[in-house]
């Protein structure tokens, strides 16, 4: 029985070191995604915030007016997972979250250049025969900074009014010394300079050109606005284009206190989506932006994702101020880089393909000193400024209009073609339709757009439906609205509506809804137990045949496909409650989701949540060691195929082992021994070699000290 015992704890061991060269990322799995030692916290009762974070050890490093929201440094030692937790049992704490690390969206690469192909697709010439820009609308680029010498760039810049240039003095009071072309936040402390500092694709600077590189001066490229102002704001930094969530906070704040009308933001949160749920903070200030009347373009990231299943941000922030843009081609299609979303993607805009070639987007860029001055990059990164410089045209052309109008017109002017279909509105900007097309109804979001089998309540918001009811219709059939506004309408869509689109008043930009009495009923047995909690899950499926695909999320926010099944089993390692859900395709590309909940609890002995050789080992699942394995467990094992049979095959195997290692001293030594190498892999990569030999030289001598045991002492009791 001991050999036996023996064998399993080897096979376990090696099993874990196999299934962490297969799970392992590009980087290494525990740097954290966010800034030690800061947080981001919300009161409920400001009057109260002084008091709560003293409670909580925390110094406050800015607030944020218009948020009212709170920048804390937390005290030496306190990790951002303790004070996460301790905020967030809080009574006075809206909410609390880390300082997340931001990126540029990453962008495909190649060697070649040429010209600007994407200006004639959106039809921008026709649109330049009626208006060419005006520098009253201000655009506010979020990114790397500007150039702001380029010659192609310096004549439609914004400048600071209140603010005299390189006097080293802060004359508009705000904080920020000479601040007179922007702002640069998280760089050097009190600087006004926003300086393009990325050496690889001077990505701020290029995004800057196509929004409003001036027009018509015989010189480089044409911006889609010949007369606009873009204001720099600078809070990604050097040539990997690296910031944090609180540096874009300050820079949206600033812009909208210099008067932005429009925000272009090409970046998205460095985290794996699976970790965040919300964005809490950005998402206030996208509503304080809102209520402002300012407009926000967001790339929409360039994963090949689809956003209504998982969240890229700031893409994903479904507020009517936001517009999320996809990649379109030279071809005219969807780049196949490109993130989607049928119901959370409102349209796309040229991205191109292959930086450096004829296929990407060509404009401005400041390279090896200036003497590159222009330049292709691709990605929704270029796709985003697209729309920002097409609000402004229309905005600089319709002072008047209000921001909701100005979207209203961008989706009301898309081209439609086959290639958009995964995206709100189907289309493909097109400048010179959005310039004409006048005020009709546009829808830019409902909520819920998935109606259950027996019908359901939504709400429908957009720009111009009108102050008093009119038609709101599901396909072919008429709906009866509870509440009906300009922008907002209340009304049930009954279970007999088929899988179709919501338009107001028969003209605009319609919405996709999934209704039509199909369902996907899903139970689990167990739906309750403990930790590690096996269970399975059963689908009763009706109203939809033909079904080509199906997906399961079992519990981590994210769909894998299995092949015509509608049954699957999964190991819940660790306390918490688990969506499970399953979404079925038919031939016609029509999609229902169903879920059910199933809830882990730990078992009221303790055990580590499933780490048990660890816990007995050590002596504690609290012990920081075993907190190390369970956080790797959790976060890079139960994410993928590899590791969760790991996980299973370890569960089923490893709790007869620790508790014979708990029973017999000299065992746990040596299985801390075996372990301690195992935890410094998981830390730091770099030590995997090292490990595997210190843990085989480890087995090597249990395996001799057990043998030579077993010669000269009695049995040991199993």
């Amino acid at each position: 029985m001991k050999a036996v015992h023996l064998i399993s704890l080897c096979t376990c061991l090696l099993l874990l070191f196999f299934s962490m060269v297969n799970a392992y990322p590009t980087e290494s799995p525990l740097v954290p995604r966010y800034k030690e030692g800061e947080l981001l916290v919300r009161f409920k009762d400001s009057a109260k915030a002084t008091k709560s974070l003293v409670a909580h050890k925390s110094d406050r490093l800015r607030y944020y007016s218009r948020l009212k929201l709170n920048h804390v440094r937390l005290a030496d030692g306190v990790s951002v997972k303790e004070a996460l937790e301790s905020y967030r049992n809080d009574p006075n704490v809206l909410y609390a979250e880390p300082n997340y690390r931001l990126k540029k969206a990453a962008i495909p690469s190649d060697t070649q250049y040429s010209s600007q192909w994407n200006l004639p697709l959106i039809s921008a010439p026709a649109a330049w025969d009626r208006f060419t820009g005006s520098q009253n609308v201000v655009v506010a680029v979020l990114d790397t900074g500007i150039a702001y010498t380029h010659p192609d760039l310096i004549a439609n810049l914004w400048t600071n009014p209140g603010e005299i240039p390189a006097n080293g003095i802060d004359d508009d009071s705000n904080g920020i010394v000479d601040d007179f072309y922007g702002a640069n936040f998280g760089g050097i402390r009190g600087t006004g300079d926003p300086w393009d500092d990325d050496t690889t694709d001077s990505h701020g600077t290029h995004l800057s050109g196509i929004v409003g590189a001036v027009g018509n001066n015989n010189l480089g490229v044409s911006g889609i606005n010949w007369a606009v102002k873009v204001m720099a704001v600078k809070f990604l930094h050097g040539s990997s284009g690296s910031g944090q969530l609180s540096d874009v906070l300050k820079a949206i704040e600033y812009a909208m206190s210099k008067q932005a009308k429009i925000i272009n933001l090409s970046f998205e949160v460095d985290e794996n989506p699976i970790y965040i749920n919300d964005i809490k903070s950005l998402r206030e200030a996208f509503t304080v932006a809102d209520q402002a009347g300012v407009l926000i373009v967001s790339a929409a990231g360039n994963k090949s994702s689809d956003l209504d299943n998982i969240n890229i941000y700031p893409a994903s922030i479904r507020l009517p101020n936001n517009t999320s843009v996809a990649a379109a081609t030279r071809t005219d299609t969807l780049a196949n880089y490109s993130d989607y979303g049928r119901h959370t993607v409102d349209l796309a805009a040229p991205g191109g393909v292959s930086t450096g070639s004829s296929n990407a987007i060509l404009s401005t860029v400041w390279l090896n000193n200036g003497n590159m001055q222009y330049r292709s990059i691709a990605g929704t990164s270029t796709a985003a400024p697209h729309v920002a410089g097409a609000m402004a045209l229309i905005w600089g052309n319709f002072p008047n209009l209000t921001h909701y109008q100005v979207k209203a017109r961008i989706l009301n002017g898309v081209d439609v073609t086959a290639g958009y279909t995964s995206t709100i509105t189907g289309g493909r900007l097109n400048l010179s339709k959005s310039l004409g097309i006048g005020d009709l109804p546009a829808i830019f979001n409902v909520t819920p757009y998935t109606i259950p089998f027996e019908g359901g309540t939504v709400v429908i918001t957009g720009a111009n439906f009108g102050s008093l009811p009119g038609s709101l219709m599901a396909g072919n059939l008429q709906l009866n609205a509870t509440s009906w506004s300009d922008t907002s309408i209340t009304a049930f869509v009954p279970g007999s509506a088929t899988g179709t689109f919501l338009q107001v008043n028969g003209s605009g930009t319609s919405f996709p809804i999934n209704a039509g009495g199909s369902t996907v009923q899903l139970s689990a047995a167990p739906s309750f137990g403990f930790a590690p909690l096996v269970t399975t899950i059963n689908a009763v499926i009706s109203g939809i045949s033909d079904i080509v695909l199906y997906e399961w999320d079992m519990g981590d926010g994210v769909f894998h496909t299995q092949s015509g099944t509608t049954a699957a089993s999964t190991v819940l390692g660790f306390a918490g409650s688990y969506q499970i859900r399953l979404r079925v395709t038919d031939k016609q590309g029509k999609q229902v989701i169903g879920s059910t909940t199933v809830t882990a609890v730990s078992q009221a002995t303790g055990g580590g949540g499933g780490c048990f050789i660890a816990t007995a080992a050590f002596g504690s699942y609290l012990h920081p060691k075993v907190q190390v394995l369970r956080d790797f467990r959790d976060r890079f094992l139960l994410t993928n195929k590899p590791g969760r049979f790991f996980v299973r095959l370890y569960y089923a195997t490893s709790p007869p082992i620790a508790d014979f290692i708990s029973r017999h001293n000299s065992i746990r030594t040596a299985t801390r021994y075996m372990l301690t190498p195992v935890v410094l892999f998981v830390s730091h990569p770099f030590y995997m070699l090292l490990g595997i030999f210190v843990s085989g030289a480890a087995l090597f001598i249990t395996v001799t000290v057990l043998s030579k045991r077993k010669s000269v002492n009695a049995p040991l009791n199993l």
